[in-house]
């Protein structure tokens, strides 16, 4: 079976450690997502005004332990401006 992503269904109290992550990370947008059986996340969409930021590997750490208090996947992206 495939795995496929969609954006992740959070508690208020996983939003608010989401938007923390956004803050620390000086990020435009933390995405969550989770796996499931019938992807809903269009990877081109995404692509179109959102490049994943560079992280340094304590901030891939503060991401990780984050993942696992909201049972996801998180990713912090910057808005592409032209």
């Amino acid at each position: 079976m495939a795995v496929e992503w969609t954006i992740a269904e959070l508690e208020p109290a996983q939003i608010d450690l989401v938007h923390e992550a956004e803050q620390t990370l000086h990020s435009d947008v933390v995405m969550a997502y989770s796996p499931t059986r019938w992807g809903t996340v269009d990877p081109d969409a995404v692509g179109e005004s959102l490049t994943p930021v560079e992280l340094e590997p304590s901030e891939i750490e503060y991401l990780q332990g984050l993942e696992q208090k909201v049972g996801g996947v998180l990713v912090a992206y910057r808005l592409a401006v032209d």
